[in-house]
């Protein structure tokens, strides 16, 4: 997950930056105007913006965070000492997921991008304290619980997808492994239909990713990776080969 944190006083941004780097999270960028934020934000494609609301300079936070929605909306975390009405006003139009008072600790950054991972997902679910009870099925990516921090999968780079129990243990390109709480059966119909087909009644797999169908040995070759196919899928992952 990358975070664009924009903070124009020097010793608050450090610390964010430090704070999110200590949790496992990707900083896209540490800006302290508008002008070089909206740059980063267009170079980088972070995944949650951390703002201070009061900016030096003719565009505050509130403002900028407001010009980022009209491109792309993407979860805001405003940051602030204190704040008139008015500006209170403008900010909440934009609805942030949260605010976070200076002075500040990492339990109130960690519980802010918690409740920013919770926004992107289709249908918000309420979240427990601490967060560790929903891995998230977004349209283009998973986001999993891994230790103190919420990890970040593009679809686009799961080979395959194993039952294991009520878990599914997502396999990546790269050899990474994930276990997601949530069964094999909820996982496919969270995901894209046109992009992963089952194999087997244990296997998902990405047909981005299909190498190879062996109808003698009964496998199918998913990247690197051989996995099983049974007669009772062969002919709809045939079929759907038919329409890649």
């Amino acid at each position: 997950m990358k975070i664009l944190i924009v903070e124009d006083e020097p010793l608050h941004a450090d610390r964010f930056e430090m704070l999110a780097e200590q949790m496992g999270y990707e900083v896209a960028g540490v800006c302290d105007n508008a002008f070089d934020a909206l740059d980063c934000f267009h170079r980088t494609a972070p995944d949650l913006l951390l703002f201070d609301i009061h900016l030096a300079g003719e565009v505050d936070g509130v403002g900028l965070a407001g010009r980022i929605n009209e491109t792309r909306p993407v979860p805001v975390v405003f940051v602030t000492s204190m704040t008139d009405d008015k500006t209170f006003a403008r900010a909440r139009a934009l609805r942030p997921v949260a605010f976070i008072l200076k002075p500040f600790d990492m339990l109130q950054l960690q519980r802010a991008i918690e409740l920013a991972v919770s926004q992107l997902a289709e249908n918000p679910v309420p979240l427990p304290e601490p967060f560790t009870q929903y891995d998230l099925v977004l349209p283009d990516c998973l986001f999993v619980k891994v230790r103190s921090k919420l990890e970040k999968v593009p679809l686009g780079e799961i080979l395959y997808i194993e039952a294991d129990g009520r878990y599914s243990m997502v396999h990546t390109a790269a050899g990474r492994k994930y276990a997601i709480r949530i069964s094999l059966t909820e996982m496919q119909a969270k995901l894209p239909g046109k992009q992963f087909a089952q194999s087997h009644r244990s296997y998902l797999v990405n047909l981005a990713w299909l190498q190879q169908i062996d109808l003698q040995e009964m496998t199918v070759l998913v990247g690197d990776k051989t996995v099983p196919l049974s007669k009772s899928y062969r002919e709809d992952l045939l079929a759907r080969l038919d329409q890649v």
